[in-house]
């Protein structure tokens, strides 16, 4: 059964193509090898096709709705739910996916090949792709907790097979400390869950508001578990243990999912299961919150800084990056929170540009990761340059690049809170957040000038820019990027009537 919905059964055609191709790709690969890429190709570009044909009915009815019947006998039905917070995320997950695919291609033949894999390897890497981006979407477009939990947990299984398989160093301990760290938290979400349905009598998302009124000591309670277990998926400072080893040692392509699609989905959990059916409560919370994420913008900012292997510098920036999107979430405006949402679209374009980038130089230099060791590239690899000061500008907020618009929308949802509460301490952390942007265009034009410029390594006399499917991802990051920074109102006209009916 489906409402407003121009395409019968698109959002479960969305994920249930993808998860067909699974053991399909599966299967082909071990006769197709590395070109069964392009079969994988296939279903996320036709769910990227399916959720931007849903676009018009989202912003002119408000959202997209599907609902089956799942266990009759117990009540439970599953559902799908694209408005303007879902949509957003979807499409930025799906193009993401998408691109990243092609980059996959000469990015992991390579990296199978210094494994001395088979064909059985490429089989495992591309269906366990696919698993992995079904996972994320569907945590996206869940309308039942149950469903939803699901689906949160099927992200950690393909995401820990990817990286103790096809990672770098220590893989194995690493993908364990991936694992757990990310099942503690899920297992926190998993508590406030069940803590629900006694007093509700329902796993569906939309009637979790009832808990607040019932009992709210227990909302109280739930509300916290929940945003525990969603701030771990974010790794914010103290709960960031895993990330920069996780993201790290990841293979490059699935760092550049890892990173800015995975991580920020904890953001999107806390807009739909803490704060739109427990706002007073979270508010509660806001001024902990503040301080919390300015200590993580500034954390994560100076620690790239001090970093020499690329890919722990871009692991680092992306947690002083959830910073950014947990103090737009801790304002609770409806400009703070389209904000987060808006710069978890602008950081994922930019930071998957940047571990793209980081992917080519590995390549094309046989496995260098130390920034002390590169310089000179940008006569190489001017492509590859351009990229990189782009993705760095893009998570700086510099215009006129996405990344601009929605710090400025997430800022200035955090001033009007600053303003509208009379706090003076939202006001000192507001300004420390802002200032602290300087950080991010410090360490990322430091990077640049390390890399790119000055005198060429002689090692480096064969780095050249990178062959064409990995190329194409980059330009098509960079020019979505350059367009939703130019026009944001396509994110911001479905985003913020959304966002304003969230709030109490």
């Amino acid at each position: 059964m489906s409402s407003l919905n121009p395409i019968p059964s698109s959002l479960l055609q969305v994920l249930l193509v993808p998860a067909v191709f699974v053991p399909l790709v599966y299967l082909l690969g071990r006769r197709m090898g590395k070109n069964v890429g392009y079969v994988a190709l296939i279903p996320l570009a036709y769910a990227t096709a399916l959720l931007a044909f849903s676009a018009p009915s989202v912003l002119s009815q408000g959202r997209v709705t599907e609902e089956y019947l799942w266990a009759p006998i117990a009540g439970l039905n599953f559902g799908f739910l694209l408005d303007g917070i879902s949509l957003p995320l979807a499409l930025t997950i799906v193009f993401l996916c998408l691109v990243t695919t092609l980059f996959s291609m000469p990015y992991i033949e390579h990296k199978i090949n210094e494994q001395g894999g088979d064909n059985t390897a490429y089989s495992i890497y591309f269906s366990m792709y696919l698993l992995y981006t079904v996972g994320m979407v569907g945590t996206v477009l869940a309308t039942n907790l149950v469903e939803f939990y699901l689906f949160y947990e099927l992200m950690l299984i393909p995401s820990w097979l990817l990286l103790s398989t096809f990672g770098y160093g220590q893989k194995e301990r690493i993908g364990i400390m991936y694992f757990l760290w990310t099942h503690i938290g899920a297992l926190s979400v998993l508590a406030g869950i069940l803590a629900i349905f006694p007093v509700v009598g329902s796993f569906e998302i939309a009637d979790m508001h009832i808990l607040a009124s019932a009992n709210p000591q227990l909302a109280a309670w739930v509300s916290a578990a929940l945003l525990l277990g969603f701030l771990v998926k974010m790794a914010v400072f103290g709960i960031h243990v895993w990330l920069p080893y996780a993201h790290a040692e990841a293979p490059t392509p699935i760092s550049a999912l890892l990173s800015p699609a995975m991580i920020g989905l904890g953001a999107y959990a806390i807009v739909r299961l803490v704060i739109t059916p427990f706002g007073g409560v979270f508010n509660s919370f806001s001024d902990i919150l503040f301080i919390w994420a300015l200590v993580t913008m500034v954390y994560g900012g100076l620690m790239a800084l001090a970093q020499d292997d690329i890919k722990r510098l871009l692991a680092y920036s992306s947690i002083s990056q959830m910073g950014y999107l947990l103090l737009g979430l801790a304002s609770f405006t409806s400009l703070g929170i389209s904000g987060s949402i808006f710069h978890y679209v602008s950081h994922g374009l930019s930071k998957c540009i940047l571990f793209s980038v980081a992917g080519i130089i590995i390549y094309r230099t046989h496995g260098v990761r130390s920034i002390g060791k590169l310089g000179g590239l940008a006569k190489k690899m001017p492509l590859t340059a351009l990229a990189a000061l782009i993705g760095f500008l893009g998570i700086a907020g510099v215009p006129p690049l996405s990344g601009f618009q929605s710090e400025w929308l997430l800022f200035s949802g955090v001033v009007a809170s600053a303003m509208t509460t009379g706090s003076v301490l939202r006001l000192i952390v507001a300004i420390s957040a802002i200032f602290s942007s300087v950080l991010t265009a410090g360490y990322g034009l430091w990077t640049v000038r390390r890399i790119f410029f000055g005198p060429l390594a002689d090692h480096m006399e064969e780095a050249k820019d990178p062959p064409v499917l990995m190329m194409v991802p980059l330009i098509l990051l960079m020019v979505v990027a350059l367009i939703l920074g130019i026009y944001p109102a396509l994110v911001t006209d479905v985003l913020i009537p959304t966002i304003r009916t969230v709030l109490p």
